[in-house]
């Protein structure tokens, strides 16, 4: 069964007909491509073309095991407490956007018109960007980079609140026998020992538990004297970012650092559906070319709707014809990116290249 032409579409292609009027004279219109020189009095035109544009934010996961991991499950219950340090990426977000440029394959000179606004066709069409004017052959585009923190700056630098070493009393054995009437007997002698990783340990637990219990008894006003308003406030944030720090010393640190990528497709004009790898994913390397081996393919699906696929048939003559102006007219498209078996984004927007190039007749 033969599908109908868009009604929308076909009304602004008859609105444009109804539009034309052309000044007196030939119009000549000229693909650059077969011109020699321009000619005085031209001016230049081109058809749009479509670009998609995906927008990747990624994030990288760095983490750093505490100095105590191993005695996270003895001292506080804690199980799986990262032992060795690691970088993990993930996909937060995917989204699709497009815009138009000037297709370098259809630039066309005309002669015999005094510019784009001398002939209310022409007009029309640079306004709804049916085709476009020079100053629309170059699109701007800006990103912004964020830099990841040095990991030689990142250290545990707050182990305990007590000291690192503690007093050990020697053994003296006694020279004078039990049953002598010397009752003196040497004094011991105090040395400093320094503390084994799981004292310090057990001490930063205790510590920790002891700030967890009054945090409770403030928040429960368990206390004589309470702090008030923002006194209150602070004395919580205080309490929680001792309690943060020290809980860091067996379960480690996180540093997560945000990363944006942006990826521009151009889809080829003449295909019913395409897809394509635009990059890959790794979770151990993050973004990766999408022509390595390694990581999951980041894939654009593009299927054309045909809606267009009636105005095919008036399409461009064989022969060069004065007074006709080539515009192109977009067709709509459905647009999917893909990571792996995940459907990260989805769209439908008009897509030039998937549409029919139409003459319009400039005479009366």
């Amino acid at each position: 069964m033969k599908r109908l032409p868009d009604k929308k579409i076909l009304g602004s292609v008859l609105m444009i007909l109804i539009l034309s009027c052309a000044p007196a004279g030939k119009i000549s219109v000229t693909n650059v491509d077969n011109t020699g020189s321009l000619q005085a009095g031209s001016f230049i035109y081109a058809l749009p073309l479509t670009v998609v544009d995906i927008k990747v934010i990624a994030e990288e996961v760095t983490v750093i095991p505490g100095p105590y991991y191993k005695f996270a499950d003895k001292y506080l219950g804690i199980n799986n407490a990262p032992e060795k340090s690691e970088r993990i990426w993930h996909i937060r977000e995917m989204q699709l956007f497009s815009h138009i440029e000037a297709d370098p394959d259809y630039i066309y000179t005309v002669q015999g018109v005094n510019g784009s606004d001398a002939n209310t066709s022409i007009a029309k069409l640079f306004s709804d960007s049916l085709i476009l004017n020079a100053k629309d052959f170059s699109h701007r585009q800006i990103t912004d980079y964020r830099f990841p923190p040095r990991m030689d700056e990142i250290a545990f630098t707050d182990l305990s609140i007590k000291r690192n070493f503690e007093a050990e009393k020697d053994i003296n054995i006694s020279l004078v026998m039990p049953d002598s009437d010397d009752e003196k007997r040497s004094p011991g002698k105090s040395s400093l020992k320094e503390k084994t990783v799981e004292q310090k340990a057990e001490e930063a637990a205790n510590f920790l538990i002891k700030l967890k219990k009054r945090r409770f008894k403030l928040v429960a006003g368990q206390y004589d004297s309470m702090p008030q308003g923002e006194a209150m406030a602070d004395a919580l944030q205080e309490l929680a970012r001792l309690e943060e720090t020290y809980l860091s010393l067996f379960i480690g640190k996180k540093i997560v650092t945000p990363y944006q990528r942006n990826y521009h497709f151009t889809p080829v004009a003449g295909k019913d559906t395409d897809r394509i790898v635009i990059f890959r994913f790794s979770a151990n390397e993050g973004f990766v070319d999408a022509r390595e081996a390694s990581g999951v393919p980041v894939v654009i699906d593009l299927h054309d709707n045909n809606k267009t696929k009636a105005l095919e048939q008036y399409g461009l003559p064989v022969k060069p014809a004065a007074n006709l102006l080539h515009y192109r007219v977009a067709d709509q498209v459905s647009v999917k990116l893909i990571a792996g078996e995940q459907v990260w984004s989805e769209a439908s927007f008009p897509v030039f290249q998937y549409g029919a190039i139409v003459p319009m007749n400039l005479e009366r």
